[in-house]
């Protein structure tokens, strides 16, 4: 294999290549002088690194993380992805990490390796000095997103599946679909490593690629990633608007109160109707670094809002939602026994 840029582009090759450069620039790394690519040696990650090798002017790096998740298969997968990256000539990163046997209380084993994952990436980028954390999220992998949020009853921000760029994160082949990104490597002679568990419905993830859109395709419609993508972009376009909205309305609910971490007038909060109290409910989790609730919690705690009197309500953990007849406040319960 070649390290270095294409002297040569057929159409093909052409059209992916500024596909990503589009990418990079609307989501402005393109001009960064160094990007870190996440690498799991999987089909989409390994056509992203090699993309990236061929045509980023900045300097890239690379970054695995071997969850043993997968006993020796993760073994294989780390050795695979730091020869691929020597080959290209990409300095790669490699972190060992028991995810299975380093959970939090109540994390399964895919939430744990994500945060695993991203811990690994962010303190890499900042050792590093590099500003960036690509990540090889496809079109594919926003209809599954968007779908899976849809039917767990997410609000218009679920549906709009996987953002483009998240702080330092970015994703320079969300616009390209899996099946392109192998079709890309096997033109080229490129090799990658196929995680078994893609093809086993034990996860709601494969049950939606595996099981429901082939359904969909057979009785409803045969295209239908073209148009599911087209929503996933008008609910983020929807979604923007309603942040904004939000924001202003978190600043005209807001009030003083410590020890509160938040508060709100409560007579405001109770003018405002139900779709914007969640939405803004929403905005002030995600304020305070809080988990999302769902639907169905969310509307428990506008039902309470409604209600007179005092009340309580666990958000999460140990952070409690407090009300009483002037004032919601938000509330951390083992702070205030100190």
């Amino acid at each position: 294999m070649v390290a270095g840029r294409p002297v040569l582009q057929s159409p093909h090759l052409k059209k992916i290549y500024d596909a990503v450069k589009n990418a990079g620039i609307r989501q402005g790394w393109w001009n960064a002088p160094s990007l870190l690519a996440a690498v799991s040696g999987g089909g989409d990650s390994i056509a992203m690194l090699t993309l990236l090798r061929r045509i980023y002017p900045g300097k890239l790096k690379a970054a695995h993380l071997e969850h043993g998740i997968r006993g020796g298969a993760s073994l294989v997968d780390a050795e695979f992805v730091e020869r691929y990256c020597a080959n290209i000539d990409v300095p790669c990163f490699v972190r060992r990490r028991d995810v299975v046997n380093n959970r939090a209380a109540g994390e399964s084993v895919e939430m744990a390796g994500r945060r695993e994952r991203y811990n690994f990436f962010f303190e890499l980028s900042e050792s590093e000095g590099i500003p960036f954390v690509a990540t090889a999220h496809n079109s594919g992998d926003v209809i599954e997103t968007m779908l899976l949020n849809l039917f767990r009853g997410s609000g218009v921000k679920g549906l709009s599946g996987i953002a483009e760029v998240a702080g330092r994160v970015v994703r320079p082949v969300i616009d390209r679909t899996g099946e392109e990104l192998r079709a890309f490597l096997s033109s080229e002679g490129i090799p990658w490593r196929e995680d078994e568990t893609n093809s086993e419905n034990h996860y709601q993830r494969n049950k939606i690629r595996n099981q429901l859109l082939p359904w969909v395709r057979e009785n409803l419609n045969d295209s239908p990633e073209a148009v599911l993508l087209g929503f996933a972009k008008e609910c983020a376009e929807l979604s923007r608007s309603m942040d904004t909205d939000a924001r202003a309305l978190l600043g005209w609910l807001s009030r003083t109160a410590p020890p509160a971490l938040a508060a709100w007038d409560m007579r405001l909060a109770r003018s405002l109707t139900d779709e914007r109290l969640a939405r803004v409910l929403r905005a002030q989790g995600s304020l305070l670094s809080l988990p999302a609730i769902d639907r169905r919690r969310t509307g428990s705690l506008i039902g309470l809002i409604r209600n007179s009197g005092r009340w309580r309500f666990q958000w999460s953990g140990n952070i409690e939602v407090c009300g009483s007849p002037l004032l919601i406040g938000w509330l951390n319960r083992p702070r205030l026994k100190r």
